[in-house]
């Protein structure tokens, strides 16, 4: 194989975090091996532990080591009409994709294609929007849809969610979305499958029915990820917060882990690699 493909940290800086699946075709056209397809993805998805620029303004989740949250401040004058401002305004432009089909005839795609059932908030992004909120968000039109699986697979429309870069400091997340009123989130220490692609490697799960891979799984070092074939990830995609603008209680709009399910306990050390 003779093929020419852009560094991992160069691709980190020119694909949008949330939308690196989608070089995929690209790069398959160009002739790529497998390999090097793989290595490419998954350098566009993660970033080096160091360039999380805001981690002393964050700490990690409870009951979940592996998202970073930012601590809340203390409300400043202007901060609460600000963030009611920016919810209102997404109330009023996402209005529309109630109806998900008219939010795909849009260029909104789920993410992950084929969300697990255990899925219970799914995000639809828009790989122009969100390739945008590199460097600023625009409530008229976020980066990601966030629908509701209710009634056995029915989506129900409850919010937005924006991203910022990695390597954003604490005072560029409050700019878009002030701290006191909500947390932005990052995920870290995170093992993915070999291929990234892999359908059947995202559906291993572990002793306790704990995913094998990805932010719901309990591994979380690059020895443990090894030892199950997978890549090891120290952050991926970027920092997100969501607005659940239509969630059933009011109380929720700035509820950072609305809708998702707490983590489940798995015995990792039981489990031998496929």
């Amino acid at each position: 194989m003779n093929v020419s493909l852009p560094s991992e940290s160069g691709m980190r800086r020119t694909v949008p975090k949330l939308l690196a699946g989608a070089i995929l075709g690209a790069v398959i056209a160009t002739g790529a091996c497998a390999r090097a397809v793989d290595n490419v993805i998954a350098g566009a998805i993660s970033a080096d532990a160091d360039e999380v620029a805001a981690r002393h303004g964050a700490e990690p989740m409870a009951g979940d080591p592996q998202t970073l949250m930012t601590r809340r401040r203390r409300t400043v004058t202007g901060d609460l009409p600000r963030a009611q401002r920016l919810a209102d305004q997404v109330r009023g432009s996402i209005a529309v994709y109630r109806d998900v089909d008219i939010a795909v005839a849009d260029g909104y795609r789920s993410f992950p294609p084929e969300p697990g059932p255990a899925e219970r908030i799914i995000h639809y992004v828009h790989q122009r929007r969100s390739q945008r909120e590199e460097k600023r968000i625009n409530p008229a039109e976020p980066g990601a849809l966030l629908y509701e699986r209710v009634n056995g697979g029915e989506l129900r429309l409850v919010g937005a969610m924006f991203t910022a870069p990695v390597s954003a400091p604490l005072e560029e997340l409050e700019a878009r979305a002030p701290l006191s009123v909500t947390n932005w989130h990052l995920h870290q220490n995170i093992c993915i499958p070999k291929p990234v692609w892999s359908k059947d490697q995202w559906a291993r799960t572990l002793p306790g029915r704990a995913p094998v891979f990805g932010p719901g799984s309990p591994i979380a070092t690059e020895a443990a990820c090894r030892e199950v074939g997978g890549r090891f990830l120290p952050t991926v995609f970027g920092w997100m917060v969501h607005v659940f603008v239509f969630a059933p209680d009011e109380r929720d709009l700035w509820n950072a882990m609305y809708g998702h399910a707490p983590r489940p306990s798995a015995k990792v050390e039981q489990h031998h690699r496929h």
